[in-house]
């Protein structure tokens, strides 16, 4: 079996994740696709991993360690696929397949993980905690870029995210607002802080944020505003050092307006991305063996749960272009791009150089023991 052989099975794939924008924790309908083809060629599907209903594994190879193969398939609210995780299912899946027909050779197993919930709530996180790479020698997955390049070896921001609530007193807008405590008010005041802080910060560190909730009426005094705020950085310390100012710079907002603040902490800390050399050298082999122009070590200003991951196994992944020229991540353009014969072509490529990688790593017992170093 080829990557040739699969591909109208893996394209149909990543055509039905696409066409079927599910948001994190909900991806039902892609991990019942994505399990009915595993068991079309045989292999079992093990669901809810971890405690987690829309995580599973599927494994080949002898119990105990393994190199696991990382699949996402959650999207973005309003527009859909605009990460093509679509096709981060597509190459992960068929590097899977593609590995099982060495499954008799190897040294230790190869595991395909679903993983839940990359753009909010951290599903990496949760199997973590649940022990899913405990036995992992090394860890592998692909990310479709918006840049014209084949990447790997890339780190990123660590990134937290805080839901910032503003509670104030409601009244007529008209008629009696001295009698108000404008929430609003406050947190229009913290974009604004926001806006002078970004000045002051590191090239490599990020705040974004929208206001998700900012009153009932026009002729009512908002009693309630509420705020989402991402706070991203390359380092631990440096994010540390700012959700320390932010903190500060909500209990400013909430004494100018006479209004009360409460912080909560949406999200679980995304780690940076810790690129494993050794994993990489063996992508660059690969890559190389194709043909294909690369980079290595590029930054990238934006965040992911598998940093968690790279912190706790060797890993890695591949960055394959869906364009032939840049377009912005996370839009209109990035989502109808991840569908294109030419994104299909680079991940079946990516799952060819994946499933190498994985093989090479489950059978030859030297590289292992130098991952482990």
């Amino acid at each position: 079996m080829t990557a040739d052989t699969l591909r109208s099975e893996l394209v149909a794939l990543s055509r039905a994740i696409h066409g079927t924008p599910e948001l994190a924790y909900q991806e039902r309908t892609a991990v019942k696709n994505i399990a009915a083809l595993l068991q079309k060629h045989g292999h079992t599907v093990e669901l809810k991993l971890g405690g987690v209903e829309t995580a599973f594994r599927a494994r080949v190879g002898p119990p105990g360690p393994a190199v696991a193969l990382l699949a996402e398939y959650d999207a973005l609210p309003e527009i859909g696929h605009a990460c093509g995780h679509n096709l981060i299912a597509m190459s992960n899946v068929g590097a899977f397949l593609l590995a099982a027909e060495r499954a008799k050779d190897l040294g230790i197993g190869i595991a395909l993980v679903g993983t839940p919930a990359e753009e909010s709530g951290g599903g990496k996180i949760d199997l973590i905690d649940a022990g899913v790479f405990r036995d992992s020698v090394a860890v592998l997955s692909s990310h479709p870029s918006g840049d014209p390049d084949w990447e790997f070896g890339g780190s990123s921001l660590g990134v937290v995210t805080k839901r910032v609530i503003f509670h104030g007193v409601a009244a007529h807008a008209a008629f009696s607002p001295e009698r108000g405590r404008n929430a609003l008010s406050a947190a229009i005041r913290l974009f604004v802080a926001i806006d002078g802080w970004r000045q002051h910060l590191p090239a490599d560190t990020r705040v974004h944020g929208i206001i998700t909730k900012g009153g009932a009426a026009q002729n009512i005094i908002p009693e309630l505003a509420e705020c989402d705020i991402g706070l991203r950085a390359a380092t631990a310390e440096t994010l540390d050092e700012m959700q320390r100012t932010f903190a500060q710079m909500v209990e400013g907002a909430a004494m100018q307006t006479g209004t009360r603040a409460e912080i909560v902490d949406d999200m679980r800390l995304y780690a940076p991305v810790k690129p494993d050399a050794r994993v990489g050298d063996l992508l660059a082999e690969e890559l190389k063996r194709r043909g294909l122009q690369m980079v290595r070590g590029k930054f990238v200003l934006a965040s992911t749960d598998f940093g968690n991951v790279s912190q706790v196994a060797p890993a890695d992944y591949i960055g394959f272009p869906v364009s032939e020229k840049s377009i912005p991540g996370h839009s209109h353009v990035m989502r109808e791009s991840s569908a294109t014969d030419l994104a299909h072509r680079n991940a079946a490529i990516t799952a060819e150089i994946l499933a190498a990688a994985a093989v090479r790593i489950a059978t030859d017992a030297g590289l292992r023991a130098t991952l482990r170093a």
